[in-house]
């Protein structure tokens, strides 16, 4: 049986999307916004993980196996630190 590759990928402590025509819902512990990911960028969101098309859920508890506060998400060739422990500005840009 067939089945699809998955719309992203985990290197360590990195998400990358891969498949640019997806949108990857991170789902966060309870205490902290999700977090949606596109080719367009990486920013906080109220949607929950509700099935929608062209969005895959991904629980970051089953993907790292552990509660994970500080990871990295590259997006369209742009890296992005997540640490959501800093609740004014989890999400940065890395830069080079």
């Amino acid at each position: 049986m067939f089945t699809p590759e998955e719309p992203f990928r985990v290197s360590g402590n990195t998400i990358t999307l891969i498949d640019e025509n997806k949108q990857l819902l991170l789902v966060t512990p309870d205490r902290f916004k999700n977090i949606l990911v596109s080719r367009y960028g990486v920013e906080l969101s109220d949607w929950q993980p509700e099935r929608r098309p062209g969005v895959k859920n991904v629980f970051l508890n089953e993907l790292f196996k552990r509660e994970k506060l500080y990871f990295f998400v590259n997006a369209s060739g742009v890296e992005y630190q997540v640490d959501l422990k800093f609740a004014d500005r989890p999400i940065s840009e890395v830069k080079f």
